[in-house]
């Protein structure tokens, strides 16, 4: 017991690390990070945030070793009720804005997903991990459902109403309360609420694909880069301009539009084609970006991109890439 307790913190160690790790990283055109802050949402808040999450993501990665010792099933993985969890306590160490929302929604399914590896394998095998993680996406329940639609409630982010409308979505619609009564009535598990927002959110698609960013894009792309450079601060940063280039943000499509989106993205295709975080030129281009995408509202801030990079550290430090 006293091993899967160390082995529990340790996974929990590694979230709290993949969230300040990727606020920390520089420079990551557009978004909060260690010398630059919004105006409602700062660095330290961030760092907050990613401390505050940890005694929640150890219960889930214990979570996960009474699934992967077959003492708990994959419905009682409580994957909304973590993630509601992260947002409580991260709320209660700051005043600033939504700070990790996306994050936990990735980093959860993640932590207990590594809880299961761990539970049976001693090796980190990404495959293994990805499946287990995969499974406990598609075993969500209603119960899930209506805890992570607190969370976002509570976490209050924003420009949601305006897609589940424009998506004919108003049954679903987050922002309602009425939503609920017909999540339960209908049985709509939280992976069906995912599959159905995957079209317009990154995150939701995410789940869908099963973490394909993460584990095809975001992690070879800092396991590339760290062992060409052992500089983790240059991997993620290459990692985010990566994700951002092949991917067009989803934040930034829901304020500004998906052509607005692809054109960021060509912006950072163009910094990667200078080198990225390996060259002086790229690095150079990723500070003008940067500065760029500064905006009075935030509206071209890639914060999806930002949360899909904290996934991909995840599962690097899991790999026991560190600095």
């Amino acid at each position: 017991m006293k091993t899967i307790i160390r082995d529990a913190e340790e996974i929990a160690k590694k979230a709290q690390l993949a969230s300040i790790y990727e606020v920390c990283s520089y420079p990551k055109p557009g978004t909060v990070h260690r010398f630059f802050d919004f105006k409602d949402t700062k660095f330290e808040h961030f760092i907050a945030s990613g401390v505050a999450v940890g005694s929640v993501m150890r219960r889930a990665a214990l979570r996960g070793f009474r699934i992967g010792l077959g003492e708990a099933s994959l419905r009682e993985a409580e994957v909304g009720k973590h993630i509601r969890d992260c947002v409580v306590e991260s709320r209660r160490w700051h005043f600033g804005g939504n700070t990790n929302l996306g994050i936990v929604t990735l980093l959860v399914p993640i932590v207990v997903g590594a809880g299961m590896l761990k539970a049976k394998h001693k090796k980190f095998n990404p495959k293994i991990l990805r499946r287990n993680i995969v499974r406990v996406l598609r075993s969500t329940t209603v119960k899930d459902t209506i805890n992570f639609y607190e969370a976002i409630r509570l976490a209050e982010a924003g420009g949601l109403e305006k897609a589940f409308k424009e998506k004919k979505l108003k049954d679903l619609d987050v922002t309602c309360k009425e939503s609920l009564k017909n999540i339960v009535k209908k049985k709509v598990r939280l992976y069906n609420v995912m599959v159905l927002c995957s079209g317009w959110d990154g995150i939701c698609k995410e789940w869908v694909t099963g973490m394909h960013i993460t584990f095809k894009v975001g992690y070879p792309t800092i396991k590339k880069v760290y062992l060409e450079t052992k500089d983790l601060n240059r991997a993620i940063t290459q990692c985010f301009l990566t994700i951002l280039a092949k991917n067009p943000d989803s934040l930034i499509a829901r304020k500004n539009g998906w052509e607005k989106a692809k054109e960021v993205s060509e912006k950072a295709k163009k910094v990667l084609d200078a080198g990225g975080t390996l060259t002086v030129e790229g690095i150079k281009k990723a500070e003008a970006l940067d500065l760029e995408l500064r905006t009075p509202d935030n509206r071209l801030n890639p914060g999806t991109t930002a949360d899909l990079t904290a996934s991909s550290i995840m599962v690097s430090l899991l790999d026991e890439i560190k600095p």
